[in-house]
């Protein structure tokens, strides 16, 4: 009987020890009301924000779970975003994050415990995509000549904004930071320039012979404006492809195409978001 009162304490001191346990969380930083841990939702735990100083209105706050409550902050480089504790809410302790001035900083939370959990902040000037030419191409429709491509890519030498090392960036509209509807267009025709050629561009929808509607880009510079179908693709997480194709036709001489016949021009170019 003994034995079994032993057995019996041993096991309620092992539940208790593992009930004491359970009660300290590890920390975690989240946007929101209160933390999102359970499998297959769409969680707003955190471990880094980004900011860009030409859409940034006022502060960013975060919420922090776990640890003894006994919290400490410690960043690294202030003159980047200003980090400061704010009022609880729904109980739990918040920080107020506010970026300053482009560059990079780690903030450490830690509690009475010595536990700690880091949160890196990058502050950067603007959103911008860079598009960075890989090929282009001549193309024609029709049952036509096979050296006519050549032909076509010899009378508009010259017409292309991008040399083969060029690149564009789009800056988009502050409005609409994470959408590629317009902005302003930068030009660096060689990939050497220090300083761009500015234009801009803009989406246009336009009705095709079938009745559908499509969205072009349209590309303004120096007065000119240039009418490009798009298609862009995901190959994989860190590789996007954009492909660019503009109706060249009626800049080819008069006498180079047959009737009925339409050139192309096709650009492909790597699609990175900085």
């Amino acid at each position: 009987m003994k034995s079994l009162y032993s057995l019996f304490l041993l096991v309620t001191l092992l539940f208790t020890a593992s009930g004491c346990e359970d009660d300290y969380r590890s920390m975690v930083l989240f946007e929101g009301v209160e933390p999102i841990y359970q499998i297959g939702t769409c969680t707003n735990i955190t471990s880094s924000l980004d900011f860009y100083l030409s859409e940034t209105k006022g502060e960013t706050v975060l919420g922090i779970d776990g640890g003894d409550g006994s919290y400490r902050l410690t960043n690294e480089h202030e003159s980047v975003a200003s980090v400061a504790f704010s009022r609880e809410v729904n109980g739990y302790q918040r920080i107020s994050v506010r970026p300053l001035a482009a560059g990079e900083t780690v903030v450490t939370v830690a509690d009475g415990s010595g536990e700690s959990i880091r949160l890196h902040i990058t502050v950067k000037e603007r959103r911008q995509f860079t598009m960075t030419k890989k090929s282009s191409e001549y193309g024609v429709s029709g049952d036509v000549p096979e050296e006519l491509p050549g032909e076509v890519s010899k009378a508009l030498s010259g017409r292309a904004w991008l040399e083969d090392t060029g690149y564009y960036i789009l800056v988009p509209d502050a409005e609409e930071p994470g959408l590629l509807h317009h902005g302003v267009l930068e030009i660096y025709p060689t990939g050497k320039e220090e300083k761009p050629l500015v234009g801009s561009y803009d989406t246009v929808t336009l009705e095709g012979e079938d009745g559908e509607t499509y969205a072009q880009w349209q590309f303004t510079y120096n007065g000119e404006q240039r009418l490009f179908a798009r298609v862009i693709r995901q190959n994989s997480p860190v590789n996007t492809e954009c492909v660019l194709v503009e109706n060249v036709t009626s800049f080819c001489p008069s006498s180079l195409l047959p009737p009925g016949v339409l050139a192309v021009c096709r650009e492909l170019f790597t699609l990175q978001a900085d």
